[in-house]
C-alpha cells in the first residue's frame, strides 16, 4: 500500500507539486537552511551538519533528510556568504537542494539588517523499479503494465532561486524567506514533470537572560505554499552556559497539529551538539515511534577589524 500510495501521488498524473519543504524540528540552531539572508549574521564562521529521521517504524521507505551548511561574513564589502545543501528522502522520492547564498548587510543603532539571495539546483530521483501496480507483473523483471509508470530510476534537474530578508542583533533574531521564487521544475520525461511549490517562511525568537546562569528563548516558525500553513512554537532554555534543553509544539488547529519535541544538548569551545525527539501527536501516532534529529555546529568568532588611529608625539603638548 505504501508503493501504491507513491504511484498515486507521483506518476498519476502528468504534473506534481511537492505540497511541503522539508521539515527540521532545530530551525533556531540553523537558520541559513531556509533564509540566505543569515548567512554571516552570527558574526562567526559557521559550519553545520543535521541528520533527521521523520515516522521512524511507519515503512521501510520512511522519510530522513540531511543537512550540511556553511557561512560566515565579509566585513571589507559588509555582506555574507553561505552555501546550503539539503538531501531529503520521501518514500521512493529523493531530492537533492544545493543552494550558494550572498547577502548584503547593514550596521543600525538596534541591530543588523541582511536582504539576501540563494541561487543554484534542485535533482530529484524517483525509484520507478521499487514501484508496484496492481496489474503489474513482476516475476523475474519489473512490468507494470502501465505506460505512466517509469520500470527503472528516474531523474531530473531544475535550477531554484530563494530570497530572504533577516534582523537581528544580541538578544532576538526575525527572518522571512521565499524559498522557488522562479518556478523550479525537474522534468523527468516529456509526458511526466515534478513540480516545486514556492514557500515563504517567518521565523523569530528572543532571548531572556535571566541571570548569569540561565537564559530562555522563546522562537516561532511558520512556513506556507499557499495551500497549506505549518507553525512551531519552541522555547528553548541555556543552562550555566553550556547545556541547551527545551521543548516545542508543531501545529496550531486539529488538522495541523503533529508533534510534541524535547531538546537536549551542550555548546563548548566552539562546538554545539543537539539532539531533539518528536512524539508524534497526529493520526499517524499509532503507527510510527516518533522523529529523531541531531545536529553538530562549529562556530568560530570573527572580529570585525578597526583601523587603528594615528598618534603623534609632541612635547610642546605634554
Amino acid at each position: 500500500m505504501h508503493r501504491l500510495l507513491i504511484f498515486v501521488l507521483l506518476c498519476g498524473v502528468l504534473r506534481v507539486a511537492a505540497q511541503q519543504e522539508p521539515q527540521f524540528t532545530q530551525y533556531m540552531y540553523n537558520k541559513g537552511m531556509a533564509n540566505p539572508a543569515y548567512a554571516g549574521s552570527n558574526d562567526a564562521l559557521e559550519i553545520q551538519a543535521l541528520f533527521r529521521s521523520q515516522y521512524v517504524g511507519q515503512s521501510a521507505k520512511a522519510i530522513s533528510s540531511q543537512y550540511l551548511g556553511f557561512n560566515m561574513p565579509i566585513y571589507r564589502i559588509n555582506s555574507g556568504i553561505g552555501l546550503s545543501v539539503i538531501n531529503d528522502f520521501a518514500g521512493l522520492q529523493r531530492s537533492t537542494y544545493v543552494s550558494v547564498q550572498y547577502n548584503y548587510r547593514k550596521q543600525f543603532k538596534w541591530g543588523k539588517l541582511a536582504a539576501g539571495i540563494g541561487a543554484g539546483l534542485i535533482q530529484t530521483g524517483l525509484q520507478g523499479g521499487e514501484l508496484r501496480s496492481p496489474d503489474g507483473n513482476y516475476d523475474g523483471g519489473t512490468n507494470h503494465n502501465d505506460d505512466n509508470l517509469p520500470a527503472s530510476t528516474m531523474q531530473a534537474m531544475a535550477a531554484d532561486v530563494s530570497a530572504g530578508l533577516f534582523l537581528n542583533n544580541e538578544n532576538w533574531f526575525a527572518g522571512v524567506s521565499g524559498n522557488h521564487l522562479v518556478p523550479a521544475t525537474a522534468r523527468f520525461d516529456k509526458a511526466s514533470k515534478f513540480y516545486f511549490a514556492q514557500t515563504v517562511t517567518f521565523s523569530g525568537g528572543y532571548t531572556f537572560n535571566i541571570n548569569k546562569k540561565f537564559a530562555m528563548m522563546p522562537s516561532a516558525n511558520v512556513k506556507t505554499d499557499f495551500k497549506k500553513v505549518q507553525a512551531d512554537l519552541a522555547l528553548n532554555l541555556t543552562v550555566f552556559r553550556n547545556f541547551l534543553t527545551g521543548i516545542a509544539f508543531r501545529g496550531y488547529d486539529g488538522n495541523s497539529i503533529d508533534a510534541l519535541a524535547v531538546f537536549a544538548g551542550f555548546t563548548i569551545k566552539g562546538i554545539r551538539i543537539v539532539y531533539s525527539y518528536d512524539a508524534n501527536l497526529s493520526g499517524l501516532r499509532k503507527f510510527n515511534s516518533g522523529s529523531h534529529e541531531v545536529s553538530a555546529a562549529y562556530i568560530l568568532p570573527l572580529k570585525r577589524r578597526v583601523e587603528q588611529g594615528f598618534y603623534y608625539y609632541n612635547p610642546r603638548f605634554l
